[in-house]
């Protein structure tokens, strides 16, 4: 069996298992941070723009878009078993006029469709070359669009925490992503070279406990990781939003055809 087919069937079995309705968590401090990041940061859709999130199961962002930034959603995936969750916590918030495209990001048809803001959470960090996601989002935006993006971050102390972490489990955390990518560096320089207008480039949150399952790792290691989320994971800390240790990276920009 290929490991890309072993991927797939992981993730059929996953969504079809996912526990429905899905919004997002404001009491979780990622889902928190982001939706308070894009609404500050990102005009509302007004009822009549159309937003396309990229890896959307199981469509909690997608609701979030339609209740609270007033955006008329879409949104993709691969696997069919994420289409059909995403469509079924659709109809069980109800959201009208959502359409959810299922096939591969990169070579898919979406009918002459085009967007007025693309959204991605977790997911060109699997890419060895992200640029041609982001190219490829690119040619379905509309100008003057929002293209905002958020990867987890596995470097600083994320990343000697992970290394520990992935000796326990079957799908390990460092080698699935693209490490490269995840600094502020990396998404300041997208628009040397791409029609991007920053506006908002930044780690956020703080320190995450949920980016790791440390349920089989040693005892002397789990209370180690609660001393670092006693002390970095509380609310205080977190609002000093240390870089080094800090677990999402925000990238937020505007499509301006008269760049280069």
């Amino acid at each position: 069996m290929t490991e890309a087919k072993t991927e797939k069937e992981f993730w059929e079995h996953f969504w079809k298992n996912t526990a429905l309705p899905c919004r997002i968590n404001p009491s979780f401090s990622n889902d928190r941070v982001i939706a308070e990041t894009l609404k500050r940061w990102i005009p509302a859709g007004d009822g009549e723009r159309v937003a396309l999130e990229v890896g959307c199961a199981p469509g909690k962002w997608m609701v979030y878009l339609a209740e609270d930034l007033g955006y008329v959603p879409a949104g993709c995936e691969y696997v069919e078993s994420a289409v059909r969750t995403t469509e079924k916590n659709l109809e069980l918030c109800c959201i009208p006029n959502a359409r959810v495209y299922h096939g591969d990001f990169l070579t898919m048809d979406f009918e002459g469709r085009t967007f007025d803001l693309i959204l991605s959470l977790g997911f060109i960090e699997h890419f060895s070359n992200p640029e041609d996601v982001i190219r490829r989002k690119l040619s379905l935006l509309n100008d003057g669009g929002y293209l905002a993006i958020g990867i987890p971050k596995f470097t600083g102390l994320n990343y000697h925490l992970a290394r520990i972490v992935d000796e326990t489990l079957d799908r390990k955390l460092l080698p699935a992503h693209n490490l490269a990518i995840m600094d502020r560096d990396y998404f300041c320089s997208l628009p040397r070279t791409l029609p991007l207008a920053p506006v908002f480039i930044d780690t956020i949150g703080g320190f995450e406990p949920a980016l790791f399952d440390i349920s089989r790792t040693p005892l002397w290691f789990k209370g180690v990781f609660h001393a670092f989320s006693a002390g970095l994971a509380n609310p205080i800390v977190r609002c000093l939003n240390l870089g080094w240790c800090s677990g999402y990276i925000m990238a937020i920009y505007r499509k301006d055809g008269a760049l280069p």
